[in-house]
C-alpha cells in the first residue's frame, strides 16, 4: 500500500515535466522565429545602408539640403 501514493506522486511529477518541457520547446521554437525574422530585417537594412551610401557617393548625386521638394 505504500507503493501506491509513491506511484501517483511519480505519475504527477512526470505529467508536470512533461507540460513544462512543452511549454519550454514551445517558447523556444517562437524565440526561433523571432530570430529568423530579425536576421532578415537587419539584411534588409544593411543593403539599405549600403544603397544609401552608393548613393550617396555617386558623383552627381546633390546634397539634400540643395535639392527641392518634388511639389515645387
Amino acid at each position: 500500500m505504500s507503493q501506491d501514493p509513491t506511484i501517483a506522486d511519480l505519475q504527477q511529477q512526470l505529467a508536470f515535466q512533461e507540460q513544462t518541457i512543452d511549454s519550454l520547446n514551445a517558447s523556444l521554437s517562437q524565440q526561433q522565429l523571432d530570430i529568423v525574422r530579425l536576421q532578415r530585417s537587419m539584411e534588409l537594412l544593411a543593403q539599405q545602408v549600403k544603397n544609401m551610401r552608393q548613393h550617396m557617393s555617386a558623383p552627381n548625386h546633390t546634397p539634400p539640403a540643395d535639392e527641392k521638394p518634388p511639389h515645387y
